[in-house]
């Protein structure tokens, strides 16, 4: 029999909760508050937790971080009520499996919990043991019907030049999905242009660019999708499964991919190659919440705003830090800039690529989507590239998009 925790200081919401599982053979436990919760988490070790964000005194972000101190692999499920919601890819960030938003039906309450302590996503109740760190080899040839990530002529020649550059992606498996029509479309201009791709994955946590494949990071399905841009919008041509990765960032760097799990407090390196195989998992001092290769360094950042510099060597060699006051969850350099931005409030800023990171600008997003916050962002070709944590749609937008703050 599986044993739930709830954790909520509303006596009723307990009460309603507890009958709905109850009523489906579960054992309950319940806490009012933070440190009963954690006690109760030590002495019972319940197989999931349903956790209200806010709770007095200690919040449940707090006791979040205390539960997963106690066990990191305990899935912890939280509940929001409507005003005062952070974005899923924030929670999750921060260690949560998933999040439910009050007033939430009774039915969508039972499948959540039979996903995590029944389904695909039920973790084992042990500590998580990293994979033994492994040199990186040079990348064998890989035959296959058709190449997983294959560098064209012009870009086999950037790889032999100092600097290390992109590698193109190319096709994967046949697609699966074709992307739909235009969606929104607003105007042609470059400044102003506007546009709305349906398609994409819903819980986008992370994308970049690598030649005309968009790479996407789905931090609920924990799986890594390449997308190929066509004219009417994206078609899927290859999933890339990561089991028990929660994707907080992505980057490529040559021939590996970097991948951030902010929950685990790691970085995996993984060969770009059929399957993605694990090459060195990097075990990191904070929550990563994103990554950028800017051609030279790897740029992560994790959940305090520490954002460092690191080569892409054998250990990940940090050579600059920098302290981001605006605590980001996503950043990208452009040109001179670097951009970076907060999931739950939707502002992007603009930093100069000086000796400080100086902030040289504040933005929100002119178009607005209601109940779906910023969840992954990128820049190409003067183009900013936009998802939204629970809309299967990738935005394109000129500059005109962003709205200056004073």
């Amino acid at each position: 029999m599986s044993r739930i925790l709830i954790v909520d200081d509303e006596p009723d919401m307990r009460l309603a909760v507890r009958n709905v599982l109850k009523l489906r053979g579960y054992e309950v436990s319940e806490a009012g508050d933070g440190p009963s919760a954690l006690e109760m988490a030590r002495a019972e070790r319940p197989d999931l937790v349903l956790l209200d964000m806010r709770l007095p005194g200690m919040d449940g972000i707090e006791v979040l971080a205390g539960l997963k101190k106690i066990d990191d692999t305990l899935p912890v499920v939280m509940i929001t009520g409507y005003g005062h919601i952070q974005s899923a890819v924030d929670v999750m960030k921060l260690g949560a499996s998933e999040y439910l938003q009050k007033p939430f039906e009774n039915a969508q309450l039972v499948e959540t919990v039979k996903k995590f302590v029944h389904g695909p996503l039920a973790l084992p109740k042990r500590p998580y043991a990293a994979v033994p760190k492994v040199e990186r080899q040079p990348a064998a040839p890989f035959s296959a019907p058709a190449p997983v990530f294959a560098p064209s002529a012009p870009a086999a020649r950037r790889e032999s030049a100092p600097r290390r550059r992109f590698a193109p992606a190319a096709l994967g498996l046949a697609a699966l999905l074709a992307a739909a029509a235009l969606y929104h479309y607003v105007d042609l201009r470059r400044e102003g242009y506007y546009r709305e791709y349906p398609g994409a994955a819903a819980n986008i946590s992370a994308m970049m660019w690598r030649e005309d494949k968009l790479i996407a990071g789905d931090w609920l399905a924990q799986a890594v999708y390449v997308y190929a841009k066509e004219k009417d919008g994206f078609k899927l041509e290859n999933t890339f499964q990561l089991e028990k990765t929660h994707i907080s960032g992505l980057a490529a760097a040559g021939d590996t991919l970097y991948v951030a799990d902010s929950w685990r407090k790691v970085i995996e390196a993984r060969r770009i190659a059929k399957g993605l195989p694990l090459l060195k998992v990097f075990p990191m001092p904070g929550k990563v919440s994103a990554l950028f290769f800017d051609g030279e360094h790897l740029w992560t950042c994790d959940s305090e705003g520490n954002a460092v510099l690191r080569r892409p060597d054998s250990e990940l060699t940090p050579a600059v830090a920098f302290r981001l006051p605006e605590k980001p969850d996503q950043i990208f350099r452009e040109g001179d800039y670097l951009w970076t931005a907060v999931s739950s409030t939707g502002l992007l800023y603009r930093h100069k690529l000086d000796s400080a990171l100086t902030l040289d600008g504040v933005f929100s997003l002119k178009t607005l989507r209601a109940g779906y916050p910023l969840s992954a962002f990128a820049w190409k070709d003067g183009r900013l590239w936009l998802a939204r944590d629970g809309l299967s749609v990738v935005t394109e937008a000129g500059k005109a998009e962003l709205i200056a703050r004073e």
